[in-house]
């Protein structure tokens, strides 16, 4: 067991983590969305399978485009049509063509309908250009979206509504995608109250975190396991964590994870030791971080203040979390010039919570509406302007104009 690492160690132990995704399963397409993709998609045709319209116009050939003689208009070509319209070479003809209907053969070029004037004369039509396009101007050739056996959707994949979107015209009905990793959540602690419980003095507070680790596990596309609030009992603590960890794939507790006393999850960490990878990284917040393989399955003690349980989810849980479900963490990381000095005392690595800004394309960050940097202020995490949040990772104290990377939440 590796104690008190830095957080570079930290990351590369989780991401030598020899972790498989599960297994695999197939869904219906809707019930794909926020789903893994567990297979590459290839194009079976091409798609378009022929040359068509992208606009209403009418079909001509450019061998007679500059000519003083009119096009004689030879019928109708609506979107869908089952016969096949074919273009004569010997005169100047033109077929109207609507759009996303196949191109006639023969054509080359297709001219919008704001671009002619049309003449009727008793009963034929004749068509004079006011505009001469070029060829193949308008016209979608065959294969533009894509050519048969072209690779469009990578395993690996998140899938969202844009994919849906294409696999539904590739006349998918079922995706085969990476079964959802089960998540339990403990949460210990004496003073913690359930939601919809009533708080008799001021001893108590709601089980905030446990609700949130519910709702990153599910923003991860996890199905999370909300345990019973543990109460700081040895006995119980170790059944729990016994239970959760038959039950899931990957078991997160928040609290308890400290040196006092009452810190069981630490205590079951130290009966063993040989399964922990790592107790505490020497971050800010949340030191006090523990990562291990208990019977074979992941599992994460973290601290109980709600600002460490979040941060310490998004650095650390998030990287298993994504891989047990078939997918890797990529964090989006910017590098930022500060707007103000910010100072700092703390040694170790610190991730400051800040407001993340784009200003006409440019990106900006400050600690506007913090109203300080304690583990225990969740609400730093809730801006009331709409800013995006992010963390400020901070090795030192900064001044005014100096660039620091910033992780987008």
């Amino acid at each position: 067991m590796k104690t008190k690492i830095s957080y570079e160690e930290a990351k590369e132990i989780l991401e030598s983590q020899n972790i498989a995704p599960l297994s695999k399963e197939r869904v219906f397409l809707h019930e794909s969305l926020g789903r893994v993709l567990a297979e590459d998609i290839f194009a079976t045709q091409d798609m378009p399978e022929v040359a068509c319209s992208n606009m209403d116009g009418y079909a001509v050939y450019s061998k007679f485009l500059g000519l003083q003689t009119p096009f004689v208009i030879l019928e109708e070509n609506p979107a869908g049509n089952a016969k096949e319209c074919v273009l004569p070479l010997d005169a100047p003809y033109a077929i109207k063509t609507f759009t996303g209907a196949r191109i006639p053969q023969n054509a080359d070029v297709l001219v919008p309908l704001e671009q002619v004037q049309v003449e009727t004369k008793a009963q034929s039509q004749t068509l004079h250009l006011l505009e001469i396009p070029k060829v193949g101007q308008y016209i979608r050739e065959k294969g533009a979206h894509y050519k048969k056996g072209e690779n469009l959707l990578a395993k690996g994949m998140r899938l969202n509504a844009n994919h849906i979107g294409l696999l539904a015209s590739l006349n998918r009905v079922f995706v085969e995608v990476y079964e959802r990793a089960k998540v339990g959540i403990l949460v210990s602690g004496n003073e913690l109250l359930e939601i919809g419980e009533n708080a008799h003095d001021g001893a108590n507070i709601y089980n905030a975190n446990g609700h949130l680790l519910v709702a990153k596990v599910l923003e991860c596309g996890g199905i999370p396991k909300l345990y019973p609030i543990l109460k700081d009992q040895k006995e119980q603590v170790e059944n729990r964590v016994s239970l959760a960890l038959q039950e899931c794939d990957l078991v997160v507790s928040s609290g308890g994870a400290s040196v006092g006393d009452y810190d069981f999850i630490t205590a079951f960490c130290k009966e063993h030791t040989s399964e922990v990878v790592f107790k505490g990284v020497s971050i800010k917040p949340g030191q006090h971080i523990s990562y291990a393989h208990f019977g074979g399955k992941q599992f994460f003690g973290l601290p109980g203040f709600p600002n460490s349980t979040l941060v310490t989810f998004e650095l650390f849980v998030k990287e298993i979390l994504l891989r047990l479900n078939g997918t890797h963490l990529r964090q989006i990381m910017l590098e930022i010039p500060l707007v103000q000095d910010v100072s700092k005392t703390d040694s170790r690595l610190e991730f400051r919570v800040c407001n993340v800004r784009n200003i006409k394309g440019k990106w900006t960050m400050d600690f506007e509406g913090k109203k300080d940097f304690q583990s225990a202020i969740l609400n730093n995490f809730c801006p009331l302007d709409f800013a995006y949040n992010g963390l400020c990772i901070l090795e030192n104290a900064k001044k005014a104009g100096e660039l620091v990377q910033v992780i987008l939440l």
